[in-house]
């Protein structure tokens, strides 16, 4: 098995005449682009008779920190995000957390080809710090 690190991003042609990739707005595609060129792609099989395949589709990470110097705003990348998320392109291994300086490890998605107008496939959890957790005015409304 080879892995080389090479000079481009392979794409599918299906991916991109997709109805799932043709909706994305703003920074979506991008941010896909980025997230495919962080593929590690081995050749597998007998000699003569390989194909390229990914061998961790289950781990990509992608940080804030590493879009800013993109030039990308983080209110600008979690929208990137969520809409990847919600066409299934990508799915939420991880959600890692800021306080433990975990990154975020989301897994490559093939859901985008079932996709449809109005269906969504994945939202991120809504983290709620300190005082704005719904739950603490419960807590302290009781006591």
């Amino acid at each position: 098995m080879s892995n080389k690190k090479s000079n481009g991003i392979y794409i599918e042609r299906e991916i991109v005449k997709s109805k799932a990739y043709l909706s994305l707005r703003g920074f979506a595609p991008q941010l896909l682009m980025l997230m495919l060129e962080k593929r590690v792609m081995q050749k597998q099989g007998r000699r003569g008779k390989e194909k390229w395949s990914c061998t961790n589709y289950h781990s990509i990470n992608m940080t804030y920190v590493e879009l800013e110097k993109h030039g990308i705003t983080q209110p600008r990348a979690t929208r990137a995000f969520d809409d990847l998320l919600a066409k299934g392109f990508i799915s939420i291994r991880n959600p890692g957390g800021g306080y433990d300086k975990d990154k975020a490890i989301y897994s490559l998605s093939e859901n985008w080809r079932i996709w449809h107008e109005g269906c969504v496939f994945e939202r991120r959890k809504k983290q709620y710090r300190g005082f704005c957790h719904p739950d603490f005015k419960n807590k302290t409304q009781h006591t």
